[in-house]
């Protein structure tokens, strides 16, 4: 009887360790195959610049050497200096409201920026003082549909004005975008 119960005990024990590796490599195996697939999970980030050209209206709500308000409506094209072409020939269409106090300008809006083929993004921007204007994807459409994304502009040339109340310009523009697959 003795042997008989070392045999069972010999066996389950076997048995015990041929369960145990399999659960390892079960376990092995699902790690591997989601560090196999994390990558196409993950957003694809890429950098752009573009040269943007815009004109536009300003409407006054307010206007005194104390305080200023008005309201800007900008219409422009895209042109990418990036090596991707990303963005390139894309559309744009720009509201913003300005407001200035003394000497402090200051403005916040939205921009949509429209693909040649209709897909779009939203980004939303905004300067206080004499930082840099930060501008942030908050929406898009199509392939666009999820979108991170941040870019900040420089003006880099102005034309006189072609009427009153209207403002021509171009700015340089860099950034990233993340498209998640």
């Amino acid at each position: 009887m003795f042997h008989l119960s070392q045999s069972l005990n010999t066996k389950t024990h076997k048995e015990g360790k041929i369960f145990y590796r399999r659960n390892w490599i079960t376990v092995i195996v699902v790690i591997f195959g989601l560090i196999m697939f994390m990558p196409n999970a993950q957003a694809q980030r890429q950098e752009f610049e573009t040269i943007q050209c815009l004109s536009g209206t300003t409407s006054r709500v307010h206007s005194t050497p104390e305080l200023a308000i008005a309201t800007w409506d900008f219409k422009g094209i895209v042109q990418s200096t990036h090596e991707s072409k990303l963005f390139d020939n894309w559309t744009r269409h720009s509201v913003l409201v300005l407001k200035r106090e003394g000497d402090k300008l200051s403005w916040n809006g939205f921009t949509k920026a429209q693909a040649p083929d209709g897909e779009f993004i939203i980004w939303e921007f905004s300067k206080a003082s004499e930082a840099e204007t930060v501008v942030k994807a908050i929406s898009g459409s199509g392939k666009w549909k999820g979108v991170k994304g941040e870019y900040t502009t420089k003006r880099i040339t102005r034309g006189k004005p072609v009427a009153p109340d209207t403002d021509q310009y171009c700015e340089q523009v860099k950034g990233w975008i993340e498209l998640h697959k």
